[in-house]
């Protein structure tokens, strides 16, 4: 039964990894034929943000559409909240999600069920049960997993180049430049070092020129975003503009706080190193020093007890 298992478990990771050349060779191949595409038809290119990702085709989506979407506002709210920190903002999002979450789900559950028919027996049926059972529920909730792990990235790569961004939105504004023209300019030097943001940025610009509200844009990048110091930086940008305050003036004191806030960021991380250099050096120096020191005295206890149980 044991080699039952080894096989089964050596034939899902082959078969994954697979599966995962198989998407990023097709993802590339098609982010490519974007680029070119994009390079041979200049015009065609714009300002708003695109999704270069593997999505099912949306003839697909649409006859499955009734039958993996919930009917529930509420529900399909929530689903866009998340897809929309994880940057997925594209209209089909919430369908291809729920597509690739049963998909996966139904592959899970069937492979599961292949390998509880393959190891079952009557002595030990616990441990293929158990199996089954967490096969399931990991394949059920993989897509959430992923959404989650994308966001949580996503927010800490916003969250990092965001200071320097706004050092960046001070010097241009200072330079004589309009908010919005700055931003643009903004989005354009980060668009190597950050790419979420800029995207970001790169949107504020398009909703702008398309004659969508200040307030209401950036209200919408703060909640795309995510990021406190984000919600605040909107914040302080709508109070100054609602009391005439300059708003050099503001950022120039905004931005300054962050400074100090990474610095006490940096600061508070340098600070709990020596701790947990102490634990890793705890967690993997104590337990082999008492291995070797304790090891033979307890192999020798139990030839011992054995020899005295075959004497008696």
């Amino acid at each position: 039964m044991g080699a039952t298992i080894i096989t089964f478990v050596l034939a899902l990771a082959l078969i994954t990894t697979a599966c995962v050349f198989l998407y990023s060779g097709v993802n590339e191949f098609l982010v490519q034929n974007s680029r070119l595409s994009r390079r041979l038809n200049p015009g065609a290119s714009s300002n708003l943000v695109k999704e270069e990702a593997l999505v099912p085709d949306e003839g697909i989506i649409e006859s499955v559409e009734k039958y993996i979407t919930p009917d529930d506002p509420d529900t399909i709210s929530a689903i866009q909240r998340k897809l929309l920190l994880a940057g997925y903002r594209n209209s089909s999002a919430v369908q291809t999600y729920f597509l690739w979450k049963w998909g996966i789900a139904i592959a899970g559950f069937l492979f599961a069920c292949f390998f509880l028919a393959a190891t079952m027996t009557r002595l030990s049926p616990f441990i293929p049960l158990s199996a089954m059972i967490i096969i399931v529920f990991v394949s059920y909730f993989l897509a959430d997993m992923w959404v989650l792990r994308k966001a949580a990235y996503r927010k800490i790569a916003i969250e990092n180049a965001f200071p320097d961004a706004l050092d960046l939105l001070l010097v241009c504004i200072e330079a004589g430049h309009g908010l919005d023209q700055a931003i643009h300019r903004v989005a354009g030097e980060t668009k190597k070092s950050s790419a979420e943001l800029s995207q970001e940025l790169s949107q504020i610009v398009s909703e702008l020129r398309a004659g969508k509200d200040r307030d209401k844009v950036l209200s919408d990048f703060s909640d795309r975003t995510g990021v406190t110091d984000i919600a605040a930086f909107v914040t302080v940008i709508k109070q100054a503009d609602l009391y005439g305050v300059s708003i050099a003036d503001t950022l120039r004191v905004y931005s300054r706080e962050m400074r100090n806030k990474r610095y006490m960021k940096a600061e508070e991380k340098a600070n709990m190193m020596p701790i947990k250099l102490a634990l890793g050096a705890i967690a993997f120096t104590i337990p082999p020093v008492i291995m070797i020191l304790i090891g033979p005295s307890v192999v020798l206890v139990l030839r011992e007890m054995a020899k005295a149980a075959t004497v008696g």
